[in-house]
């Protein structure tokens, strides 16, 4: 109290009395230091820049050096195309691919300390204002350089055209789906195991484009059908060509068109007239492309076909509930759209089965003589080509119809002796339509030609 009484009685003495008082004042608070609060402030403030100094030049340091990472994927893709580019026109291809050439499809290296691993892949291509001989006057070079082993830097991807021809044969490729709609992006392969060397063509750069459309030149020619094309797409069934096709030298081109969609799932199911499931129940499915699976119904009376090809009204899944089993067998036909997931439930009395498996003995007195036993037909159907028997296939005789068994056989009882009309059906074979003739105990064999 008595300094600062003093310094304002100071301060009453005039302006300089006042500037004296001033300078006393700051040199009392300077005398006194800082405070702990102010000296832990200051120390978090140092820490806190610190650490953002630090990481600063660590984000820093990480960009310059995947700065140099990338700039060496770029110099390794340049030189590349350069070597690419300086190679004679028969020799721009890889080694497993078409066009066939000198380059390795992979390879990895070890530029600068840094691992990197090269891509390479080689299609024919038209420039669209091309009016030439062939139908493809450029290779396309496509050079893919990624760091090995790491994908945090994207790699470092460069394309070039040499120029050239692709004499021989050619596909002209055209894929759609169900609607007639093109499918872009659809991967293509060819394969022809009847020429030497074996042609197998697979690369991801063979794919359709936004037409869904290819054309592949450079073909061996082949003038019997050996050529097959298959066509593919994650999420869509396989597509190829049955038969197979011929390819020729020159014009006119091979025209191949397949049509791919988005598979579907088929769910069959079972139940008793209360709506109870009923498991155990051999159900079988038979569609397109050879589809054929039986399976017995779970424990919720279902069996699904998950991820299977789509159908149609003129190629339909056929799903039946098989006989044999103590029901009456059932069948329906399906048309199953692409991307669709369909149920298809059959009903069979309350109770369990309603009728007997096997046919009760037949007894006779001692002093019976012996009946004669009916006219029937036993019915084979076998492949054309291979004489291998076909399950599955229905049998029609007169407004009676049976199923093959797994061994192509189907057999009719309780006839009469005479001329039947006879009709067999099978998916993906021409269907057969005759007569037979039937006395006593008869057999036929009916062959099916694949479509």
């Amino acid at each position: 109290m008595r300094v600062l009484s003093h310094l304002l009685n100071g301060a009453n003495r005039g302006d300089g009395h006042m500037d004296r008082m001033i300078r006393r004042i700051t040199r009392i608070r300077l005398d006194r230091g800082f405070t702990v609060v102010e000296v832990l402030v200051a120390g978090l403030v140092l820490v806190v820049g610190l650490v953002l100094m630090s990481q600063f030049f660590a984000s820093a340091a990480g960009r310059v050096l995947d700065s140099d990472i990338r700039s060496i994927l770029h110099q390794v893709a340049t030189k590349e195309i350069e070597s690419i580019r300086g190679l004679p026109y028969e020799d721009v291809g890889t080694t497993t691919g078409h066009p066939q050439g000198t380059l390795q499809a992979d390879e990895d290296r070890t530029i600068q300390n840094v691992a990197v691993h090269i891509h390479r892949e080689v299609i024919y291509w038209t420039d669209p204002s091309y009016t030439g001989p062939y139908p493809a006057n450029y290779r396309r070079v496509m050079v893919v350089v990624s760091q090995a082993g790491q994908s945090r830097l994207g790699p470092v991807e460069m394309a070039t055209n040499v120029a050239g021809g692709a004499p021989g044969g050619t596909l002209d490729i055209t894929v759609t789906d169900v609607r007639g709609d093109p499918v872009p992006d659809a991967l293509i392969t060819i394969t022809n195991n009847n020429l030497i060397p074996h042609v197998n063509i697979s690369s991801a750069a063979l794919r359709t484009d936004s037409t869904g459309h290819m054309m592949i030149p450079g073909l061996t020619p082949d003038d019997t059908p050996n050529y097959v094309v298959s066509v593919s797409k994650a999420g869509y069934n396989t597509g190829l060509t049955d038969p197979a096709v011929v390819v020729r030298d020159g014009l006119p081109y091979t025209v191949v068109q397949l049509t791919i969609d988005l598979l579907a799932t088929l769910s069959v199911r079972v139940v008793d007239t209360g709506g109870t499931p009923v498991p155990g129940l051999n159900l079988s499915v038979i569609g397109p492309d050879g589809f054929d699976q039986t399976a017995a119904s779970g424990a919720d009376g279902s069996v699904t076909h998950a991820n299977i090809r789509y159908s149609t009204s003129l190629d339909p899944y056929m799903v039946r509930l098989l006989p044999g089993q103590g029901y009456d067998a059932q069948s329906t036909d399906v048309v199953l759209e692409p991307g669709t997931t369909q149920e298809v439930v059959f009903t069979v009395p309350v109770g369990g089965p309603t009728t007997t498996t096997t046919a009760p003995p037949v007894t006779t007195s001692s002093t019976s003589t012996t009946l004669p036993v009916p006219p029937s037909l036993t019915v084979r159907v076998v492949r054309n080509d291979t004489g291998a028997p076909i399950r599955n296939a229905l049998v029609e005789l007169e407004g009676r119809n049976l199923y093959t068994t797994t061994d192509g056989y189907a057999t009719f009882t309780n006839l009469e002796n005479r001329t039947y009309g006879i009709v067999v059906t099978r998916n993906n074979y021409y269907p057969y339509s005759g007569t037979v003739v039937v006395s006593g105990a008869s057999t036929a064999e009916i062959r099916l030609t694949r479509r």
